[in-house]
Order: C-alpha cells, then sequence, then structure tokens
C-alpha cells in the first residue's frame, strides 16, 4: 500500500482534489483542496464523504482557495447538505479566507448579529455563513503563517500575501458589492482568450509575450508547498505568478537553487496569465498537472503555459517531463497536432489524459510519483 495517494476529480474546467496518507500518527488522513461545481460534489465528493463517516474519520482539512464558484461550489454543497441533515460535518479544519470579514472581527460580529441579517457577509457566501454561526475557528491564511503540520503532512504558504487578502477585502468591505463568483465575470482578455493558441507551434511562441492576471479574487488564492516523507506538491491554485515568485524568492529559491517538486498543479487551469517564465525558472519538477477540460469558455488551457514549462532556459535537457490533464476530448488531445508526432521527442515529454478520477501515488520505496 502507497503511503500517500492524490485523487483530481474529473470537475472540468474546474479545481478539486484530495490527498489520502498515512500521518505520522499511524493513522489514515484526508485534506481535500478545493471541491468544483455542485456536480463534482455530487459524482464524487458525497460519496467520499460518506465513506469517510462509514469509517469513523473526518476531514482533517478543507482548503478552499477562492470564492470562485469552479472551486468553492462543491463544498457550499456540502454545506447546505449538513444545513438540512443530510449530512454530518465532519471538517476538522477549514482553511477559507472569509472576503467581507476580517478574522479579527469574527467573534464581535457573531455577537452582533445573526447569520440570516449578516450585513458584513451577504448572501453570496453561504461557507462564511455557516462558519460564523456554527463558532467554527476563523483565521487569515496568508504568507504570514508559519509552516503547519498535519500528522507529518506539511503545508508551507506561498500566497496569498497579507497585503493580497487586504485588497480583496477591500474590494468587497461594502455589502452593496457583489461577489465576483465566476471567471467571466470581469476577467481581462489577456487571461481568458476568446481564441485558442494551439495552432501556434510550441517553438514559435515568444515566451516573454502576455500580460499577468489582474484579478482580486484569484491574485487572493491560497497556494502553497506540500512536504511529506520528503516527497512535495506545489499547490498553485488561480494565485498569479509573481505572487509566487515573491514568496518563493523570500525563502531563499533562485535559478540556481530551486524549488524541486514531484509535481505542480499549474495555476488557473494553465492560464498564460498566471504562469510566467520566472516562475518556471524557480522550479525543479518533471510532472506538472492541468485541472482543465478542452470545452471550456475561457479557450483554457493556454498552450503557450506549456512552452513556458518546456522551453524554460534552465530546464534540463535530460529530464522527461509528463503533463497530466484532470479530462479527455477532442481539444485536448490535438493541442499538439500541428507541431507532428515529432515534437514530444524534440522537447522530450509526454501527455497523459484522464476520463475518470485520477489517482497519482507516491511509491514507498522509489520515491517515485505513478499513476494508478
Amino acid at each position: 500500500m502507497t503511503d500517500c495517494t492524490i485523487t483530481f476529480y474529473p470537475a472540468g474546467c474546474a479545481d478539486a482534489a484530495k490527498i489520502r496518507y498515512k500521518g505520522t500518527d499511524k493513522n489514515m488522513h484526508t485534506i481535500f483542496v478545493d471541491s468544483g461545481f455542485k456536480s463534482t460534489y455530487d459524482s464524487f465528493l458525497s460519496q467520499e464523504i460518506a465513506d469517510l463517516e462509514k469509517l469513523g474519520e473526518q476531514i482533517d482539512l478543507c482548503v478552499i482557495t477562492h470564492i470562485h464558484d469552479d472551486h468553492i461550489k462543491g463544498m457550499e454543497t456540502y454545506v447546505k447538505h449538513i444545513l438540512t441533515g443530510r449530512k454530518k460535518d465532519l471538517v476538522g479544519t477549514w482553511w477559507y479566507n472569509i472576503p467581507r470579514l476580517s478574522a479579527k472581527t469574527f467573534p464581535a460580529i457573531k455577537r452582533a448579529t445573526s447569520v440570516s441579517s449578516a450585513k458584513s457577509i451577504g448572501s453570496a457566501d453561504l461557507l462564511s455563513e455557516y462558519l460564523i454561526k456554527n463558532s467554527r475557528p476563523v483565521t487569515d491564511i496568508t504568507t504570514g503563517m508559519e509552516t503547519v503540520d498535519f500528522a507529518g503532512l506539511t503545508f508551507t504558504l506561498l500566497s496569498p500575501s497579507p497585503e493580497g487578502l487586504a485588497s480583496l477585502k477591500d474590494k468587497y468591505m461594502s455589502a452593496d458589492t457583489l461577489f465576483e463568483r465566476q471567471e467571466c465575470q470581469k476577467i481581462s482578455e489577456a487571461k481568458s482568450a476568446k481564441q485558442r493558441d494551439h495552432s501556434t507551434r510550441l517553438k514559435d511562441f515568444d515566451l516573454d509575450k502576455g500580460e499577468e492576471d489582474d484579478s482580486v479574487e484569484n491574485r487572493s488564492s491560497i497556494a502553497f508547498f506540500t512536504t511529506f516523507r520528503e516527497k512535495t506538491v506545489l499547490w498553485l491554485a488561480d494565485t498569479h505568478a509573481s505572487t509566487i515568485v515573491t514568496s518563493l524568492r523570500e525563502k531563499g529559491y533562485s535559478e540556481e537553487n530551486p524549488l524541486v517538486c514531484n509535481l505542480v498543479k499549474v495555476s488557473h487551469h494553465g492560464s498564460i496569465g498566471n504562469n510566467s517564465n520566472e516562475l518556471f525558472s524557480l522550479i525543479r519538477c518533471d510532472t506538472y498537472l492541468f485541472s482543465v477540460n478542452g470545452i471550456n469558455k475561457h479557450s483554457l488551457p493556454d498552450k503557450a503555459s506549456m512552452a513556458r514549462i518546456l522551453r524554460n532556459p534552465i530546464r534540463p535537457t535530460d529530464m522527461h517531463y509528463i503533463f497530466y490533464f484532470t479530462s479527455d476530448d477532442d481539444i485536448l488531445r490535438n493541442i499538439f497536432e500541428v507541431d507532428g508526432e515529432e515534437v514530444f521527442g524534440e522537447f522530450n515529454f509526454s501527455v497523459l489524459y484522464s476520463e475518470t478520477v485520477l489517482n497519482l501515488s507516491f511509491d514507498p520505496v522509489k520515491h517515485n510519483l505513478y499513476h494508478r
């Protein structure tokens, strides 16, 4: 039996994952990172939670990286089921940055008003209301935190910075400001191209072309790397590459001393606006996962992001790279059609697609990642 398995759910153009591992306390532990849409919960997460309840286990940690629907809706559905008595609350710890509430004012607001009339929250954020009503501990999750240990699996925060989270709360300070829950509500053209770039060959991309995402919600995403028995996974949510670059450099990583990872969950479904040359120059990893399908209104993933990974100047030429996609469709399979089959040898990489749940495990003897 492997000591750690990471499950990625086929959530479409959305993020939903589970970490399952045997901790240093010899017990099994479960952590969820984002939850996709309601359909993700209905198809997968509901049964996963029911299975944990049968085992008498809990969800040790549930991370909701930010407020966009493609990350939060699954767990909002879970909360609705808890409130109607269909499910028990199995979550031990929530990591979620409430967008309209400072953690410091949490107790005072809870005392001052009922959830149904909580003007400081707004009815659009059911999870915030639930946490307040049930007195769940609420702490700002930022890079100001120390490394957190969950029975041997450690979290090192890379985003948001305290300033990044403050910008989110400033935006939603007024109760009259509606939450931008969907990417399409106010996302710049540079970050969500109307036309796919798949017809451009890998070798023809200008790696320096493109502007960074300007979404405040994405900038404030909770991003981190986990380490378990010397195996490291970089979870980038939808965060900005510049934020991660700043955090990595502050922690002493550089082009000469990159962060060595076993897996990178690529930011924002492979958007060019969230994945920079400088970011990939600070990472040494041979396995990259894109949580995306080919049929989405944002025309993601951007092939330019893949070019930045494969053609990065500090990439070891003898290191074979693997791209995982959490979906399998004709659009994804045709991304490299214009390049020809020889492109896989030229850039020394391969691509794997998943029609269903994708389980990636760490071999406890060889310490490598494998698909099962």
